[in-house]
């Protein structure tokens, strides 16, 4: 089945470059680029009449942008043979590795809030989070496991009730890292920090749940 799959990627390849030479997608960039650039030109251009819808208007619009060109840029990637020809963009800073079966994820970016639950931000992490843990989908056979998130950003009060985590556990779902979001599969806590010196960014550990409920019982005395 991989076999095929890889096969259809390379004749779509073949097709998307050489039949079309390569340029309907750097059009496709160029066409989101223009949009934005006008949106931004009125928001700059008309202070006087600008008000909290326009800019939040303005905000969905840059995230849409920017999950389009992501989504134009990780389809051209897929075609590069040369590691040269490849543009570094966000995507690529998600990392996932396994350090003594502890599943550990790096996502260079904010974690959307509840009140922007339906926004493109939350579409990449998720995507990305997938893409990035897919291949260790065997690592926890379906046992209980515990998904710690570490929100790092550069403010001092984090409202970390308000950052929405779902993206990290439905990518992780589909990934099938995690065999549902139930009580049964999952339980989570979220750690905000205040990080001056670096970009905002999330780390992510995901391990076998049973040793970290032995741990609440036996060392904060709570009965499970």
């Amino acid at each position: 089945m991989y076999i095929k799959e890889d096969a259809r990627a390379k004749n779509f390849c073949i097709f998307y470059y050489f039949a079309k030479g390569g340029k309907k997608m750097q059009k496709e960039i160029l066409s989101e680029l223009e949009d934005l650039r006008d949106e931004t030109e009125f928001i700059i251009n008309n202070e006087e009449i600008v008000e909290n819808k326009h800019v939040e208007n303005y905000l969905r619009s840059l995230e849409r942008i920017r999950y389009n060109i992501f989504n134009k840029i990780s389809l051209k990637q897929k075609c590069q043979i040369d590691e040269a020809d490849k543009i570094n963009y966000l995507n690529n800073r998600y990392k996932a590795t396994v350090e003594n079966d502890v599943l550990k994820i790096y996502i260079p970016e904010v974690i959307p809030k509840f009140k922007n639950i339906n926004n493109y931000a939350y579409k990449n992490i998720m995507i990305n989070v997938m893409e990035k843990t897919k291949q260790y989908k065997d690592l926890f056979n379906n046992e209980l496991v515990f998904v710690f998130i570490k929100v790092s950003e550069n403010q001092k009060n984090i409202d970390i009730d308000n950052k929405f985590i779902k993206p990290i556990v439905d990518g992780l779902v589909l990934s099938k890292v995690i065999a549902d979001d139930n009580i049964n599969n999952m339980f989570y806590g979220v750690l905000g920090t205040t990080n001056k010196t670096k970009k905002p960014f999330t780390e992510v550990s995901i391990f076998k749940g049973e040793s970290f409920l032995k741990w609440i019982e036996n060392g904060v005395r709570i009965e499970i």
